[in-house]
């Protein structure tokens, strides 16, 4: 099936050489589930163990002042790793931006496609376009999760993996259950891109609260289209639990 062409972008969070054994399983298999080669940027020029005091302190503050508490108690001691993804996200959020896209993609490194993805997707966009566009055509949506998190699922969601995939309403404010994979409007991310540094929060977290700030219309895909590996235990990772 052709590939939508209102996703006009596909950011992969990705290091091809330092993590050269997920990019050498995640490139063909991202071709293979339907998406363009020329749709697919890898963003991820930041590394952790290369990150130094300077870079770190610029834009990640734990002390950072805001009318709400630290989100989660790890908000005051990230890791290189943390902090490198928070980065590398922040760099595809501004190469969206930049790139003019109006709807664009954002995948991490240990993400597994569903193999009917692109037919999903088309009933995920057919949806949005139905039950979330106003009359004159506007997008009353700034971001969908495709993924399921750690196994966390929308209410009113059909029980079976095989229904058709539709988008729910989070049954909470906070939307990021995990950035695995996600859909974003990019007029939502020239916002974030501009309170997005320093961050605070790793970076599911600093996303509920950008989304916070925000306004954002935050929606889940049910059926999800994507599995995160590390989840799932398929792929490990550095990053802590």
């Amino acid at each position: 099936m052709e590939w939508p062409s209102q996703v006009e972008k596909v950011y992969v969070i990705c290091h091809p050489v330092k993590e050269k054994e997920r990019y050498d399983r995640l490139l063909p298999h991202l071709i293979a589930r339907g998406i363009p080669r020329e749709r697919i940027e890898f963003v991820a020029p930041h590394w952790g163990t290369d990150l130094t005091a300077q870079l770190i302190f610029q834009v990640w503050d734990p002390f950072l002042p805001r009318d709400c508490p630290t989100l989660t108690f790890k908000g005051r001691n990230l890791t290189k790793p943390e902090i490198s993804l928070n980065l590398n996200f922040y760099y595809a959020m501004t190469a969206a931006v930049d790139s003019g896209a109006s709807v664009v993609m954002t995948l991490e490194s240990d993400i597994f496609l569903r193999d009917d993805f692109v037919p999903r997707l088309w009933d995920l966009l057919k949806d949005l376009e139905t039950r979330y566009t106003s009359p004159s055509g506007n997008s009353d949506w700034d971001y969908v999760s495709l993924g399921e998190g750690v196994g966390t699922r929308p209410p009113g969601a059909p029980e079976s993996m095989y229904a058709p995939t539709k988008a729910y309403t989070p049954p909470h404010q906070l939307v990021f259950r995990c950035t695995d994979s996600m859909l974003f409007h990019t007029k939502f991310l020239k916002k974030v891109v501009k309170t997005y540094l320093p961050f605070r929060e790793i970076i599911d977290w600093e996303m509920n609260y950008q989304n916070m700030i925000h306004g954002g219309k935050a929606l889940w895909a049910d059926p999800p289209l994507a599995e995160q590996g590390t989840c799932y235990g398929r792929i490990l990772t550095s990053l802590p639990a």
